[in-house]
């Protein structure tokens, strides 16, 4: 499992452009800084500020666009994330390779964060 958010001096980044929280940046006790997705993935070595938001604003929102597998008992199964709150995500099997991509609403499945069972390919 990969390394947790840490509690502490970890803040919510709001994308200036239009305020949309899209991850986390955590302050190293040497005062540099460590951006996380909103799925608690770091997602670069600690730098700068600036670096670790702009590396978020890029990221933004893409990752509902991605394709994700939920792995469930030795099974991979394709799903597409609902919602993403600071503790946990919510997910829908989704049928593969569809064009319009449908989610099973009725089988919404609620994982902790953070997660070793979401991942893309």
């Amino acid at each position: 499992m990969s390394e947790p958010l840490p509690s502490e001096n970890t803040f919510d980044h709001l994308r200036s452009l239009d305020g949309e929280h899209v991850g986390y940046i955590h302050m190293t006790d040497d005062g540099a800084f460590i951006p996380y997705d909103l799925l608690h993935r770091r997602c670069a070595e600690a730098g700068d500020l600036d670096a670790a938001e702009s590396l978020l604003d890029e990221l933004g929102l893409r990752m509902f666009m991605e394709q994700w597998w939920l792995d469930d008992d030795g099974q991979q199964i394709p799903v597409l994330i609902q919602e993403v709150h600071r503790d946990r995500v919510l997910v829908a099997p989704t049928a593969e390779g569809a064009i319009a991509k449908a989610a099973d609403m009725t089988a919404v499945v609620e994982l902790l964060l953070p997660t070793d069972r979401l991942h893309t390919r």
